[in-house]
């Protein structure tokens, strides 16, 4: 009686870690399928692993935030709308793209090609900002750093919001809104973000 009753536990144990262990991978997996720490992607779960253009590009863009985020310049300098802006440009780039990958193949190739222009733009931005605080040796080097990503980020920005509509256009949707006015680009273009305060966010 004894001994089953340590083999029901001893089976049940062995379940309920199978269970936790299970639940714990797949929490990682979609960690690992984030571009943005802690914010759902709607990428498919296999774009972490997978080796198609889009997957390649999703994994891209993942790499280039974790990039941005870890340095811990970001931080000490204040660069939070900066930090904002690279988090909401790398969301509105990934929606485009698990889009894009859902058109029909004569098209996704054309659209593909437009956000892999927008994923090196961003890479290089961020590429530069982080060069950019990390060598900087003085407050006016700073603010042209910060600056300029501010410029390059709003105008990526506009130029993927041109490109979103003329896909829509192109597949016959019509729509009285335009893409840049989701609340991606909203965060992307706060007025309180502009180039302007750059010496601001520097100077913090």
């Amino acid at each position: 009686m004894l001994i089953s009753a340590l083999l029901v536990l001893s089976v049940a144990a062995i379940v309920g870690f199978g269970v936790a262990l299970s639940v714990r991978s797949k929490q990682e997996f979609a960690e690992q399928n984030q571009v943005v720490p802690g914010r759902p992607s709607p990428a498919p779960a296999n774009w972490a692993g997978a080796h198609t253009r889009e997957a390649k590009l999703h994994r891209r863009l993942g790499d280039a935030v974790k990039g941005a985020h870890e340095n811990p310049r970001f931080v000490e300098l204040g660069l939070a709308p900066q930090m904002a802006q690279i988090d909401a440009q790398a969301l509105a780039i990934d929606e485009r793209l698990v889009a894009a990958a859902a058109l029909p193949e004569p098209h996704k190739n054309s659209a593909l090609d437009a956000i892999e222009a927008h994923v090196v733009e961003f890479e290089q931005t961020i590429a530069d900002l982080v060069m950019g605080v990390s060598v900087s040796d003085s407050r006016e080097l700073l603010e042209q750093a910060v600056s300029a990503a501010d410029i390059r980020l709003q105008a990526l920005a506009q130029a993927r919001a041109e490109v979103e509509q003329v896909d829509r256009e192109a597949l016959g949707i019509v729509d009285s809104t335009p893409a840049s006015n989701s609340q991606a680009d909203d965060d992307a273009t706060d007025p309180d973000d502009e180039p302007g305060t750059a010496s601001a966010a520097g100077s913090s």
